[in-house]
């Protein structure tokens, strides 16, 4: 393209639209600073590998992020916002509740449960997820059979969120964390602080959000940190929302940094029914054996209701797979 037509073309934008133009180029040109050191921040290693608590905080939320790579803090538009990103309650219009049961590994069931009220006051949520083992074998020193224990690992928190103006909002959520192991149990409180900024009139939104920051979990007189993570990402909407893109990248206190990439395509079907297709990439799960940290999923809406599915598969782990039910009031 030669100079004079490259200029004859930001004239035309500019003219027709200045404060739109104008506000594409810090968005891009934030995206693609992001890209250029996506090499350096993913290979990054940290020295607190495998030193935290609670690891069944980090189990997600939502067939429908799941599926999406978990890039979601920088998108937040559904009830799932109170797990990625609380700042993103304050953008529903309306009530929302989900339920999301997840076949886990070695028989263990997770489930998660989210609820969100926005009102004229700011949004609040509340959410709770279960991690619970059962029927596990109790084996003493010399190996020998002594019965059976369960173990459960909860967690039950509160959300509020407001927007401070029409493209920002805020958020947090104060979390109360329960664990038990036989007869032995352990209890904390735990919090998340998010924020989420549409970028004026463009299709870009970024988020940044702290999560499981508190207290030590402690069994008897021992502790271990929570595995608090910085998340910070962008989402993109575009084709008349029509197509929806997220990027993450996530500093965990206890792990490299991690990468997020997620797509969703909306397909109207006919009359109030949809569906949406959705693949993801995220190097979170990767960290298994065999591994791709490929993610796959798909949805099917009538009017208020949505069903998701997802398929994260982990190497020599094994498939997990998300069941999510989701109604709008």
């Amino acid at each position: 393209m030669s100079q004079k037509l490259r200029n004859s073309v930001r004239h035309s934008c500019e003219s027709r639209n200045p404060s739109m133009f104008k506000t594409w180029i810090p968005a891009f040109a934030g995206m693609t600073f992001l890209f250029m050191n996506i090499p350096n921040l993913v290979f990054a290693t940290s020295k607190n590998v495998g030193t935290s608590g609670a690891q069944f905080l980090r189990l997600g939320a939502g067939a429908r992020p799941t599926a999406m790579g978990e890039a979601f803090v920088g998108i937040a538009d559904d009830v799932n916002a109170l797990y990625f990103n609380p700042a993103g309650a304050a953008r529903l219009e309306r009530p929302e509740i989900a339920a999301t049961h997840v076949q886990w590994f070695e028989g263990m069931d997770y489930e998660y449960g989210a609820f969100a009220l926005p009102t004229k006051a700011g949004a609040f949520g509340f959410s709770a997820a279960t991690l619970q083992a059962k029927d596990l074998e109790k084996r003493g020193l010399d190996e020998s059979y002594q019965g059976k224990f369960d173990t459960l690992d909860a967690a039950y928190g509160l959300t509020y969120a407001r927007s401070l103006n029409p493209t920002w909002q805020v958020g947090g959520t104060l979390r109360y964390l329960k664990q038990e192991i036989d007869s032995a149990s352990a209890g904390t409180w735990s919090g998340d602080v998010g924020t989420l900024k549409k970028l004026g009139d463009t299709p870009f939104s970024v988020g940044l959000a702290i999560r499981h920051f508190g207290e030590e979990v402690k069994f008897s007189e021992e502790g271990d940190p929570q595995p608090t993570v910085l998340d910070g990402g962008v989402g993109a909407q575009l084709f008349r929302k029509r197509l929806l893109l997220g990027f993450d990248l996530k500093v965990p206190r206890d792990n490299d940094v991690k990468l997020g990439l997620g797509s969703e395509l909306n397909l109207p079907i006919a009359g109030d029914f949809k569906a949406a297709l959705r693949a993801g990439y995220n190097n979170s799960a990767a960290d298994a054996k065999g591994a791709d940290g490929l993610s796959v999923g798909a949805g099917l809406g009538f009017r208020q209701f949505e069903m998701d599915f997802s398929w994260v598969p982990l190497g020599d782990l094994g498939d997990t797979f998300r069941y999510s039910a989701l109604f709008r009031f």
